[in-house]
Formats: structure tokens, C-alpha cells, sequence
């Protein structure tokens, strides 16, 4: 009896032990290398609205065993923007053994710049006459050229409460980004004056508002001056200008440094009350 126990535990052991052997030589044996992706160009330029199938152009997968597996190929992931109009694009590609091969390259969106910013009139309100954030920024605009208009979602971020109804200055950042990750921003100061002062406000028109400008290009900012009128509002025509002359402009705008500024204008006539107004710059490489 404990012979033929022992018989028997020794053919087990002869088993698995031919098993084992068997296993890890078919293990050995067995796919486990992924596919060689290829490329033509080691950075591709795009155009604007481009796809997948545009990313893959020139891309090629080859596997040891299974030869030429271009067909698996995906687009795994594309990242946000890296600056310059640049992304990254992971690629994936998978032989008949569910090896998984990756690789990436740079594309390069041609004609590509950053959303900006339009701004039809000053940050400047009535006291009373905005209640809400929609209200305030319902003259500013961003277009941007991958997702077209992105005006509704601007953010106003500031480290106080805007204050409507009481009038004075308050300081804001506007910001917003597109589906591609790209966030642009810029300082502001928003005014709010006394609605009963208005007649006695002599209101500083400008041709614009905001504008951009590149590293080191220094404005002229007494040309941006259309008028200057006593009373009124910023989006009635009032006739009767009072002398650009008398403006006085403060330019503290770093040109050799990219950012955001403002440019204030202030005048008064007479007895009258100040009045301002923020032309904004925006510094670009």
C-alpha cells in the first residue's frame, strides 16, 4: 500500500513537473512584442478643424509575426495645446496577440493663434443699471479659431464682490479657454459711477477699448481719443466735445513684458466732475 502511494505521488510529480516544462516553453515561445509604429515625419502640420485621420497620415504599424497591422492603428489621445499651436498625439496600435504598441509625434495646427478678446464699450457702468455678471460682459466678445465663438464663457474671477450698486472701481480678470486647453486672460477694472452725476461726467469716447499689441511695439495713446463730452453715456451719440486736449493720460504699460495693462484717460471741465475712462493692452510675444 505505501508503495503504491509512493508510486503515485512520484508520477504527480513527473506531471506537473512536465507541465511546467511544457508551460514555460510555450510562454517562451509565445507573442509577447507589440508592433513597430513608423512614421514619415517626426512633426506634422495640420490645418484647423483637423481629425483622426488626419493625425494618422504617414503613420505606419508593422509586426514581427503578423506583418503590416497599419489597420489597428488609433489615435490614443491628443493634448492640450503645449503653446505655439502645438499638441501632442499618442498613437496605439495592436498585433493578433493583443500586444499593445505606442508611440507620439507633435502636430503643428497651422495658422493657429490663441482665442481673443473684443471689447465694444469700457468696463464703465450706471450704478443700478447691471445686475448680473451677463449684463457686465455683454460687450465683450472672444472668437477663437477651433471653436469659433466662446463669448458666453467668460469668467469673471476677482478677490472681492463687484458691487453694482455702490459706485468705485474693482478690480477683475477676465479669462477663458477653448476645447484644446488653451486659457487666456487679462486685468481689468471695472466702474461703476453714480447714475445722478451724469450730467456733470464728462465722458472720454475712445476708437477703442482693448487692443493688442506685440512685445515692444508702444502705443500712441493719445490717438485712441475720439471725443470728449459732457453727460451723456458711452453708447449715445452726444454732441459737443470739449477739447481732447485737456485728457489727461497715465501709460504705465510695460511694452517689453507680455500681459495685460490698462491705460487710464481722465479729464475735467470746469466745476465738473472726473472723468475716466480704461483703454486696455494687451502685450503678445
Amino acid at each position: 500500500m505505501k508503495k503504491l502511494k509512493l508510486v503515485s505521488f512520484v508520477i504527480f510529480c513527473i506531471s506537473l513537473a512536465a507541465s511546467l516544462i511544457f508551460w514555460f516553453t510555450q510562454v517562451r515561445k509565445g507573442d509577447r512584442i507589440g508592433p513597430v509604429i513608423t512614421m514619415d515625419q517626426q512633426e506634422l502640420t495640420v490645418g484647423l478643424n483637423a481629425t483622426d485621420e488626419d493625425f494618422l497620415q504617414g503613420v505606419k504599424a508593422v509586426d514581427e509575426n503578423d506583418g503590416d497591422v497599419t489597420d489597428s492603428l488609433v489615435v490614443e489621445s491628443v493634448s492640450n495645446f503645449l503653446g505655439g499651436g502645438r499638441r501632442l498625439v499618442v498613437y496605439a496600435a495592436v498585433d493578433r496577440h493583443n500586444n499593445v504598441s505606442r508611440a507620439n509625434r507633435i502636430v503643428q495646427y497651422e495658422g493657429y493663434t490663441s482665442p481673443k478678446f473684443y471689447l465694444k464699450e469700457p468696463l464703465c457702468f450706471e450704478s443700478g443699471g447691471a445686475s448680473k455678471n451677463e449684463e457686465l460682459l455683454k460687450n465683450l466678445t472672444v472668437k477663437d479659431k477651433i471653436d469659433g465663438d466662446l463669448s458666453n464663457q467668460i469668467k469673471i474671477l476677482t478677490n472681492s464682490v463687484v458691487d453694482l450698486y455702490t459706485p468705485g472701481e474693482y478690480p477683475v480678470k477676465l479669462q477663458v479657454s477653448n476645447s484644446a486647453g488653451d486659457t487666456v486672460s487679462f486685468q481689468a477694472t471695472i466702474q461703476v459711477y453714480d447714475a445722478t452725476d451724469r450730467s456733470e461726467i464728462p465722458f472720454i469716447h475712445l476708437k477703442k477699448y482693448l487692443v493688442y499689441t506685440k512685445k515692444g511695439d508702444k502705443l500712441d495713446a493719445a490717438s485712441y481719443i475720439s471725443k470728449v463730452c459732457m453727460g451723456g453715456d458711452y453708447d449715445s451719440d452726444v454732441p459737443g466735445d470739449i477739447g481732447k486736449s485737456k485728457v489727461k493720460i497715465k501709460d504705465e504699460v510695460d511694452y517689453d513684458t507680455p500681459g495685460s495693462y490698462e491705460i487710464t484717460y481722465s479729464v475735467k471741465s470746469g466745476k465738473s466732475r472726473t472723468g475716466t475712462v480704461r483703454l486696455i493692452v494687451i502685450i503678445t510675444e
